[in-house]
């Protein structure tokens, strides 16, 4: 059966809707690797200065003290709102990615399915061994908002939790929007769940501001070395079968 230029139309059309990998890094791997290196740089001087205990810690207390009196002054809704934080970075996060996982399980989409069980797998582990490393007792207050958590504080593993559940989201929606509007849309509502995570546990102080922008630069560096090196193998293993398919019709 010979397919007319309409149904190969419809087809792609069918194709381009579904979740897909964009193959953005794979492309350019010179905006991964920036973002890689100034996700490692920003992380590593703010560890430096976290472990030399220097002005950098006494003004990350003197900040976190001053949150603390105005979120015990703010008003219930507003600490409610800041409890959702909370949720959506773990919960959330969580719920984002089974629903990934089965999707791309159920479409055969190996590079998609791979590219979020080692994001995933990736954070359980950094978040793991760098709050042991550094294990830097959270801020401690006379009266506590919400309940305490026993882990260490540095880095927010809520802030990387954020910054891969809301990238994938966007990475993958993005290219599959035509209108300017919303592809607009769609990064801005991410940005903004990021930063309303990550002000949500400097608000129920959970964490010193410097362990919320050492959240963000791992998971920034995380996301954009996972998602290059993912789709750099794929791309490579393609052109590898594209050519050994070449030689067996020749």
């Amino acid at each position: 059966m010979i397919s007319t230029p309409i149904q190969r139309s419809k087809i792609h059309e069918k194709i381009s809707g579904e979740l897909r990998s964009p193959d953005l890094l794979a492309k350019q791997p010179l905006i991964g690797v920036m973002m890689f290196l100034l996700g490692s740089l920003i992380f590593g001087l703010i560890a430096y200065y976290v472990q030399q205990k220097g002005s950098l810690v006494q003004w990350d207390i003197t900040i976190v003290n001053h949150m603390h009196e105005t979120a015990l002054n703010s008003p219930a809704w507003v600490k409610n709102i800041m409890f959702a934080g909370f949720y959506i970075g773990l919960q959330g996060y969580i719920v984002v990615g089974v629903l990934l996982i089965l999707y791309f399980l159920f479409k055969k989409f190996w590079k998609e399915f791979f590219m979020v069980a080692i994001l995933y797998a990736g954070q359980s582990l950094l978040f793991y061994f760098l709050t042991k490393y550094f294990a830097r007792t959270r801020p401690e207050f006379t009266v506590r908002i919400g309940a305490v958590i026993k882990y260490p504080s540095f880095p927010s593993g809520h802030m990387i939790s954020g910054v891969i559940c809301f990238g994938l989201i966007a990475y993958f929606l993005v290219p599959k929007i035509s209108s300017r509007f919303w592809k607009a849309v769609v990064i801005i509502f991410a940005v903004l769940m990021i930063l309303f995570i990550g002000y949500s546990r400097f608000f129920m102080g959970a964490h010193y501001l410097t362990d919320i922008v050492a959240g963000l630069a791992v998971g920034v560096a995380w996301t954009s070395l996972a998602i290059m090196l993912i789709e750099l193998l794929y791309k490579k293993g393609g052109h590898k079968h594209a050519k050994e398919k070449e030689t067996y019709v020749r």
